[in-house]
């Protein structure tokens, strides 16, 4: 009786035994799978939770529109040291664009292992990075985060639009490297924005078909009539034209410009309030601009300029223009202080002293950066960048190497180009950029003057009546 009890007891331990085992290996295998789905989905879609306030460690709506945007492969090389803590944010940066789109590719490479490739690269310093697309080649150095996207954004466009800039009438020398008279700092900067940099003689040539902005920088002398009707063709079919023009500079590209409305003011404008600290009262800042024109909103600080004159619209929205032009709007976002005025006094520019006089001079604010935008009359309602643009400038020296990094000048000589190139996605990637920046300090005369009174006489002051009631205190309440 008891031998058979036995036996089958032994096989219902072997068959709890083997069915233990499939349980194991059928939960392996399913915990397996579920790991190897989860994995393939994390890889996929970039699955990630940022829980930051600000979310600092995500793609910015910005980033996405330029990385969505991309329509050519973009290479990105960072030159750094993987120890060093500083490369973390760029490397996460690289990561997550690689994600969101295939068209950016990165190579993170450590200098020390690889001399060779830095050298070949012409790279001498950790930190740097480097960006390509279509044989074009962008470097920042730091490994800055913040500078990868408006790299990608310049490197990447289809292609490059002509900028030309009048020649013929003593006009300012973009290829002249001077720090005083030259002005190649700008035109570096706008070939670092894919722009085409070139030279033409309206008299020759007139304005050819593919000019996506024509300049005139500084002109001295006149324009011929030809030249004029040349360039009032340009207007009449939808150009963008950018007039710098000095003091007493070109009178009859001034008048011309006068049946547009746009009226350079012949005096010079002084402003001893704002002049920056031991500086002539001929050089001052512009502390007066719009926030709303795309032009002076992404300054990080105020122009400085030098010899400037007033630039005003003398007509409002609806005035017609030649070739039934239209005033579809109109903008002075750039004005001197309310201290400031337009001086009639001869020797002012020769001697840069002078003071105000009412009836000869013109009190301030000064406009002296202004723009009107031109719609045909009989269709209004196109977009801005198929209308015509005009855009007037008093001082042609705030974009000189001498003046282009002081303040928001660097800023508004290449937004200024950006703008009526239609390149708004540069405008707003400097602008991005500008909210991680400090501008350089400059004090003005005022405010020179303001740090004296403290110094030398305010906190003696509170320092002399401490001491007073001290002694009183001690004399009279001990």
């Amino acid at each position: 009786m008891d031998g058979p009890a036995l036996k089958d007891s032994s096989a219902a331990e072997r068959r709890s035994i083997w069915m233990n085992f499939a349980v194991l290996l059928y939960t392996v295998i399913a915990f397996g799978a579920v790991l190897f789905v989860a994995n393939a989905i994390i890889s996929t879609f970039n699955i990630r939770w940022d829980l930051t306030p600000q979310k600092q460690f995500s793609l910015s709506d910005f980033d996405k529109r330029v990385l969505g945007g991309l329509t050519q492969n973009v290479k990105v090389m960072a030159f750094v040291r993987t120890e060093d803590p500083a490369y973390l944010e760029l490397a996460d940066l690289l990561f997550q664009a690689a994600a969101f789109t295939p068209r950016l590719t990165y190579q993170v490479i450590d200098v020390n292992k690889a001399p060779g490739l830095a050298r070949e690269y012409g790279v001498s310093s950790y930190g740097e990075v480097i960006v390509e697309s279509q044989g074009r080649r962008r470097d920042f150095d730091n490994a800055r985060s913040d500078e990868l996207i408006p790299a990608i954004l310049q490197t990447s466009s289809d292609n490059n639009k002509h900028i030309y800039f009048t020649i013929g009438h003593g006009e300012r020398d973009l290829f002249n490297s001077d720090r005083s008279l030259g002005y190649s700092e700008w035109r570096g900067l706008l070939e670092q924005n894919n722009y085409q940099i070139d030279n033409v003689s309206l008299f020759a040539s007139g304005v050819p078909d593919d000019a996506r902005v024509v300049v005139s920088l500084g002109p001295q002398k006149d324009f011929l009539p030809e030249e004029l009707a040349a360039l009032a063709k340009y207007l009449g079919r939808g150009g963008h034209y950018v007039a710098i023009i000095d003091p007493y500079g070109s009178p009859t590209l001034v008048d011309f410009l006068k049946k547009y409305y746009l009226d350079f003011v012949p005096q010079v404008v002084v402003d001893p309030a704002y002049r920056l600290t031991a500086s002539e009262i001929l050089t001052t800042q512009i502390p007066l601009r719009s926030e709303e024109n795309p032009m002076s909103r992404s300054m990080t600080a105020p122009a400085v300029f030098s010899l400037g004159r007033g630039v005003m619209v003398t007509a409002k929205v609806g005035a017609i223009a030649p070739d039934d032009l239209k005033i579809a709007q109109a903008d002075q976002f750039l004005s001197s202080s309310h201290e400031s005025w337009a001086s009639g006094d001869p020797n002012a520019l020769t001697t840069g002293i002078t003071e105000y006089q009412a009836g000869r001079d013109l009190k301030g604010p000064i406009p002296v950066a202004s723009e009107i935008d031109f719609a045909p009359a009989s269709n209004p309602h196109i977009p801005l960048q198929q209308m015509t643009r005009l855009v007037g400038i008093g001082s042609s020296a705030f974009a000189s190497n001498q003046f282009l990094e002081m303040l928001g000048n660097r800023d508004l000589a290449v937004s200024l180009i950006n703008e009526l190139a239609g390149d708004e996605m540069l405008i707003a990637s400097r602008e991005r950029l500008n909210k991680n920046e400090t501008a350089a300090f400059y004090v003005s005369d005022q405010e020179a003057r303001h740090l004296l009174v403290y110094g030398s006489v305010v906190e003696p002051a509170i320092l002399f009546l401490i001491a007073v009631t001290v002694l009183v205190r001690r004399r009279f309440f001990a």
